[in-house]
């Protein structure tokens, strides 16, 4: 007789796969996957992820294992590994995979070589998986410190989407449903490039009424790539669009906001990356959307700029110029 599957799994223990482990402590036994031996290591015997996330006690039913087959027994997949490396990981984890697993991803990015959505990657890999979505403005710091946030869960499946927003649900941490997979991601990765947009604006000393333009804009560009691509509209509006545009983009906390600063200041992109122990999925992300959105001719001033500037080598203030000087427009 097969096993009944139950727990969460989480693949990835940088701050969000970690920071999630420690929300949903009293819930279920949680499995962490991690693919450093050290910071196994650091969990199971002294409850702290001294890397990623520092001086945070990691509660006693999280176990950290190196080893995807501890994770075969689980009922709930979570999903918070860098974009750019999740195709390998379920390549893998694909020797493990059972039918009755509900995957949630809680990345938020595109792959690159692809030009694919986490979601359709994953279909591709594993075409009957359940799946779904999380996003919203949350620092990984504030939710492992149990401060208050609300996320979306998005799933084609409403059944699936309620189940995975029950499970994660607390006092602390809100959870609302939708069924728009694609706003969703959408979402979360183009906010990450206008928070570097806001960083290196920042960095400029341009000024709040700056940083206000660009967001407001930057949400229109979000939302054009968005529905061009299958979206909801009305998705964009938000915890997943507005809402993490807002925190993203206004925050230190922000990994995409800080390396936009840096990068305001006069620093070189491959120094930043060199020296950060995180990922910056803006970088990349600018690049793949820039590609989408010449495919479909959608107009992303701000997002093009953020692209040009990292991969071009465009002069910050030459960009800042051609953008303020295009020909005046009826706003929409």
């Amino acid at each position: 007789m097969a096993n009944t599957l139950k727990g969460i799994g989480i693949l990835g223990s940088g701050a969000w796969g970690t920071a999630l482990a420690c929300c949903l402590n009293k819930k279920e036994n949680i499995t962490l996957w991690s693919n450093e031996k050290q910071t196994v290591l650091n969990i199971n015997k002294y409850r702290h992820n001294k890397i990623f996330l520092p001086k945070i006690k990691i509660p006693s039913n999280v176990f950290a294992t190196n080893n995807l087959e501890d994770l075969k027994n689980c009922k709930f997949i979570f999903i918070c590994i860098p974009s750019q490396f999740v195709k390998k990981i379920i390549i893998k984890f694909k020797e493990i995979y059972k039918k009755e697993m509900i995957f949630l991803n809680c990345s938020k990015g595109i792959e690159h070589n692809s030009q694919l959505l986490i979601s359709d990657l994953i279909k591709k890999i594993l075409p009957k998986a359940k799946l779904a979505i999380l996003s919203g403005p949350s620092f990984a710091i504030e939710v492992a410190k149990k401060k208050p946030t609300a996320v979306t869960v998005a799933s084609k499946n409403q059944n699936d989407a309620k189940k995975l927003a029950k499970l994660i649900n607390s006092k602390i941490f809100r959870c609302y449903y939708s069924n728009d997979i694609i706003g969703v991601q959408f979402g979360g990765i183009i906010k990450n490039i206008l928070a570097i947009a806001s960083g290196i604006v920042e960095g400029q000393n341009l000024g709040l009424n700056a940083r206000a333009a660009l967001i407001s804009r930057g949400l229109v560009e979000m939302k054009r790539i968005g529905v061009a691509y299958g979206a909801k509209e009305f998705t964009f509006n938000g915890l997943s669009g507005l809402g993490d545009l807002m925190l993203t983009c206004n925050a230190n906390l922000s990994r995409n906001f800080t390396t936009g600063l840096l990068i305001g200041k006069g620093k070189k992109i491959k120094q930043i990356i060199k020296f950060k122990k995180t990922v910056s999925e803006g970088v990349l992300n600018s690049k793949t959307i820039f590609k989408l959105s010449r495919k479909k001719k959608i107009e992303m001033p701000v997002c093009e700029a953020v692209y040009k500037i990292l991969y071009k080598r465009n002069k910050i203030k030459e960009t800042i110029e051609k953008i303020l000087s295009r020909d005046i427009k009826k706003e929409t």
